[in-house]
Order: structure tokens, then C-alpha cells, then sequence
């Protein structure tokens, strides 16, 4: 992992205490991503929210470089990693804490690796076309909120609880039952606040998403 010039040093580490908390305290997927990413060149921005217009977003940093890789040789994911920035607001680590930029980076950082599993799938299409990964903006968005949750349950503290619940991405039958990650409100919170459903407007591709031509 790499991180872009002029940070502030405030923010690059509220950036590598939140890896370190994801891999002490995550599951095994979480440990996993967050294990490939810091072996790899994967960007780090540090932007105000007012230019990436979200708490973090997740892209390539050059597509037109990496449609020639894909064209021109085979990637490996975390050669593939090193083609993907994240970017977290400023204002997501001032305001939200740790808690704010652990939770950009397990979400993002899900969209970060499965961008560079469909990238690495491409470079190898034109031998092993149906090796294929390419999701719906429905199934990144999916993924990346289940793995959040999963992630609030981890840790179990009561403000990543209450985020989860307020959320919709996890569920409680009652104050004295377990949460769960609720597969039901993480769907409505797709379609209320994505226009996304499963059997309908899934979105467009991871592709076209990035922009790249395959």
C-alpha cells in the first residue's frame, strides 16, 4: 500500500491504525483483504468530501494504462491492486474517528479487491474466458455491506452496533437477542438509496464502472 503525496501525517496514520485494527480484529476474509492490499501498491487518497462527494470512493488511478496491461500481459491480483485507489474523506477521519476510517477501509477496500479480481480475469480472458469475474453494481455493493457488517460484529462495541443497526445493515430481534448482519435491510437500503434490486436494475458492471474497454 502506498500513499498519495501531501497527506497529513494525522490522517496517514489514522489510515495505518485502521489496517492494523482490521487484521487484529477482523475474520479471516477481512484479514485477508486487508493483508493483500498492504502487500501491494494500492493508492491511498486523502480528499475533502466536498471532491469525492462520499465518506470514500474506490477507482483506477490511470484507465488507460490498465486497459493496455489487461490487452498487453497477464496481472496478478495484487499487481492488479496497484491499478486501484481508495480515496477517504478528510472529513470521515476528522468526524467518524477510527471507527469512521476502519469502516471506509473494510467496505471500500471490498471493492478494491474484487476491482482488481475482475481486472486480473480480464488479463487472462483471452485464454480462460469463463474464469470471468465482472459484477453488477448490486453484487460490489452486496458484498461490501456484508462484509462491513460482519466486520461491526467483530468488534461488538456498542457505536459500531448502533451504526450497523442504523443502518439496516444488521438486524436484532430484540435488545436481548444477538445482532446479525440482516440480509433483508441491507436489500432495502440497496434499492432506497442505490436504486439497485436483485431481479431488476442490478447497475452497471465493475467494467463499466472503471472504464474499461473488454
Amino acid at each position: 500500500m502506498r500513499f498519495d503525496l501531501n497527506i497529513e501525517s494525522k490522517y496517514r496514520r489514522s489510515v495505518e491504525l485502521a489496517f492494523d485494527a482490521i487484521i487484529e480484529h477482523g475474520n479471516a476474509l477481512h484479514r485477508h483483504i486487508a493483508k493483500h492490499i498492504l502487500a501491494s501498491d494500492m493508492l491511498v487518497r486523502v480528499r475533502p468530501v466536498s471532491e469525492i462527494n462520499a465518506s470514500g470512493i474506490t477507482g483506477l488511478i490511470d484507465p488507460e494504462a490498465t486497459n493496455e496491461k489487461i490487452a498487453d500481459e497477464r496481472i496478478g491480483l495484487r499487481e492488479a491492486l496497484g491499478e486501484v485507489y481508495i480515496a477517504i474523506a478528510e472529513e470521515t477521519i476528522d468526524t467518524g474517528g477510527q471507527r469512521g476510517c476502519e469502516g471506509t477501509f473494510v467496505h471500500e477496500g471490498r471493492h478494491a479487491y474484487d476491482f482488481a479480481q475482475m481486472i486480473a480475469s480480464y488479463s487472462d480472458g483471452d485464454v480462460n474466458p469463463l474464469s470471468i469475474f465482472d459484477p453488477t453494481l448490486y453484487e460490489l455493493e452486496l458484498e461490501a455491506h456484508k462484509i462491513s457488517g460482519d466486520y461491526m460484529l467483530c468488534i461488538g462495541r456498542d457505536e459500531y452496533i448502533e451504526e450497523g443497526l442504523g443502518l439496516m445493515i444488521l438486524g436484532r430481534a430484540s435488545e436481548i437477542e444477538p445482532c446479525y448482519v440482516d440480509s433483508t435491510g441491507i436489500h432495502k437500503r440497496l434499492c432506497d438509496s442505490y436504486g439497485l434490486t436483485p431481479d431488476g436494475n442490478q447497475g452497471p458492471r465493475a467494467s463499466e464502472l472503471l472504464g474499461l474497454r473488454v
